[in-house]
């Protein structure tokens, strides 16, 4: 069977459309549309969390505005250098409406949260998430992609929680485990027309030692033009709380440019439940960069001793054709914390972050990871589907240590075709160092014939014909 026919018409839609140019590393990943990004970083290894706006995308086909209704899962990837991504499939979240979902009384799971303890000697996974505006919900499992199941069987904070009942948008959750071991949950958003300024409607609260109950009722943060996006972060012994403010003009207001709309503002204290104090904001709108207005949506992370900024962003849609708009990408760029702790306007760029380290060979790797692709697509399995010949997936700063001798390939295979591997570009302008000849197998083979400078670091280019469903492959 080709490959192609297990593709979607969205999925093929973002393999010829969607693109990101060579210097660029943002949008972290073009394939797929994600939003309201969280991150988890585990065992040298850094998960992205995403709201499944490709999800939504499949239903519309493009043609509607995003409405986020139909979003009843969360995408993974991960990543060890911030550049080449793996694509880990979709937890299912939400079960209520014919969802596949652990949590059956959630109707949607929108702006995921996560956080990782062990607890009894068990490494413990927990992924927080909106149940739309209504609640909050979360999961428990024991591997950051799962199987995550529903540990008490309805949501973590409901309407019913005290000090809850009123908040216009019960969601949005951040959450974060102290270096003692204590976890806290940040949530909340919305405003009624009068109270823009101040909305009260941002609550913390600490969570129990296993992480799915509250421990004492949520506290108020009383956040100026409050919009949603929670966040927090423990940078020194400082908390930093963070948010989106809202939309409203500020002509009324004492100091409209203090607090432009849509910006992540920031507020400090020295305990994690407050009182919390407003410093200024730190990230402006997408928009002002990329001139795609849209909802700001943040989460401030650090990896490997440096702190980073993920946010989303409507910049992928422009390159896709759709009719309407709202569908969302990742990008991550470097945060400026300064010396006296104050927190700068951060730079928002296409180029993104500087690679973490290279990529090694020798393991074998799913067909799924690559920092750029052009004309290949993801299938719903996290297998690659060239839609047309020429197709490739590029992996960035790949090591080769000079001894290399063989190329190997998992796949449903196209008899006749070869896949061709180059070093530091395309046929255009690379170095072929193997042919592959396809046959009927799915398992196949060919040795690798590096030119005499292979040693040291290089761009990978693998070239797959038209139908060929690549899994995975290898280099050793």
């Amino acid at each position: 069977m080709n490959g192609a026919t297990r593709l979607t018409e969205m999925q093929k839609l973002m393999a010829e459309k969607a693109f990101k140019m060579a210097g660029e590393n943002n949008p972290v990943v073009a394939h797929k549309y994600g939003a309201d990004p969280a991150i988890l970083v585990y065992d040298d290894t850094l998960y992205l969390y995403t709201t499944n706006d490709m999800q939504q995308f499949e239903f519309t086909k493009g043609k509607v505005e995003n409405g986020y209704k139909e979003i009843n899962t969360l995408n993974v990837f991960c990543t060890k250098d911030l550049v080449n991504w793996t694509d880990c499939g979709e937890i299912k979240v939400a079960g209520k409406y014919n969802g596949e979902g652990a949590a059956k009384w959630a109707a949607n799971s929108w702006a995921p949260a996560v956080a990782h303890k062990k607890i009894n000697g068990k490494e413990k996974f927990f992924v927080y998430f909106a149940d739309s505006g209504n609640g909050i919900g979360v999961l428990e499992g024991e591997s950051p992609v799962g199987p995550f199941i529903d540990p008490i069987n309805g949501p973590l904070i409901s309407r019913d929680v005290p000090t809850c009942a009123k908040i216009n948008w019960l969601f949005d959750p951040a959450v974060i485990v102290d270096d003692d071991g204590c976890g806290y949950i940040y949530f909340g958003g919305g405003h009624d027309p009068e109270k823009y300024e101040h909305p009260m409607n941002a609550r913390c609260a600490a969570l129990s030692d296993d992480m799915i109950h509250l421990k004492g009722d949520p506290i108020l943060i009383d956040a100026p033009f409050l919009f949603e996006d929670s966040g927090i972060n423990k940078i020194g012994d400082t908390w930093y709380y963070t948010y989106c403010t809202n939309w409203i003009d500020r002509k009324d207001t004492k100091d409209p440019d203090k607090m432009p709309i849509a910006v992540i503002g920031y507020m400090t204290s020295k305990n994690p439940l407050g009182p919390f104090e407003y410093k200024g904001y730190t990230l402006e709108n997408p928009g002002t960069v990329f001139g795609a207005w849209g909802n700001n949506h943040h989460w401030i992370f650090n990896f490997r001793g440096n702190w980073y900024i993920a946010y989303h962003t409507q910049t992928l849609e422009k390159t896709t054709g759709q009719e309407k708009g709202g569908y969302r990408n990742i990008f991550i760029d470097n945060f400026e914390v300064n010396a006296d702790g104050s927190l700068p306007i951060q730079k928002s760029t296409k180029k993104g972050v500087a690679q973490s380290g290279s990529f090694v060979l020798g393991d074998v790797v799913p067909a799924a990871t690559f920092a750029s692709s052009k004309n290949a697509a993801v299938s719903s399995n996290q297998t690659v589907v060239s839609v047309k010949d020429g197709a490739y997936i590029c992996l960035k700063v790949v090591e080769f240590k000079g001894s290399e001798t063989e190329f190997c390939v998992e796949c449903v295979p196209v008899e006749g075709k070869s896949v061709l591997v180059f070093v530091d570009g395309t046929s255009e302008n690379g170095k072929l160092i193997c042919d592959l000849k396809l046959s009927s197998k799915d398992k196949i083979s060919e040795k690798i014939s590096l030119p005499e400078n292979a040693k040291g670091l290089h761009d990978l280019y693998i070239i797959i014909p038209e139908g060929l469903e690549l899994k995975s492959w290898q280099i050793k």
